[in-house]
């Protein structure tokens, strides 16, 4: 027995019917996908420390190969009450390994600077990052976490060969979320001169 020509014309209007509630529903999801996601990244606290610390140990070592080339001495400093750091160039002819501290020092360190502090052009710390430590008792390979900043100096410095002064020794930093102590994220700095980040997850240091 055939089915009636009518039945089949509201089955076939049925499915188009059902195939544009179909893309319908998917364009409503794309579309708050679209927005929710971006919200829901930009609020995640870990993340934007730890965006932060790749984006300084990246700087540190642009600046150590700028050393090499250069076959000049530069020298990192951080300001916590700023959240900022910068970095100064030896430019003295002897090449002494001596800074003044002055904005050509900056300049031809070829860092890339995103703002100011006192007049000075460095890098500020993305918005809501912080130097700090933390909920973190204890840093990554069992250094100290008694401060923000735990280098020799309170700074980084390279010497023409790109190798950290004084010879061998390491530190590490500590970003913090303003708003989330228990978003931690560091950058070590070992006597090799090699950088590395790391994220402080259920109270344990993970690369």
């Amino acid at each position: 027995m055939s089915a009636k020509p009518g039945g089949l014309a509201m089955l076939q209007t049925r499915r188009g019917f059902t195939l544009i509630e179909m893309i319908v529903v998917m364009l409503m999801l794309a579309v708050v996908a679209s927005v929710a996601l971006p919200r829901a990244v930009k609020s995640s606290p870990e993340l934007q420390v730890d965006l932060a610390a790749r984006a300084l140990a990246r700087d540190l070592e642009q600046l150590r190969m700028r050393a090499i080339a250069a076959k000049r001495n530069m020298r990192v400093v951080f300001d916590e009450s700023e959240n900022f750091y910068t970095a100064f160039m030896d430019l003295t002819p002897e090449r002494s390994g001596s800074f003044s501290h002055t904005d050509e020092e900056v300049r031809e360190s070829g860092l890339l600077t995103r703002g100011s502090s006192e007049g000075v052009p460095g890098v500020r710390l993305r918005k809501n990052v912080e130097y700090g430590s933390g909920s973190a008792s204890v840093g990554p390979q069992a250094f100290a976490a008694d401060g923000p900043v735990n280098l020799e100096n309170d700074r980084v410095e390279f010497d023409a060969r790109g190798m950290v002064i004084p010879a061998g020794s390491s530190g590490v930093i500590y970003l913090v979320h303003s708003d989330e102590p228990a978003a931690v994220a560091a950058v070590t700095i070992s006597g090799a001169s090699a950088f590395h980040t790391w994220r402080y997850r259920g109270g344990r240091w993970i690369k």
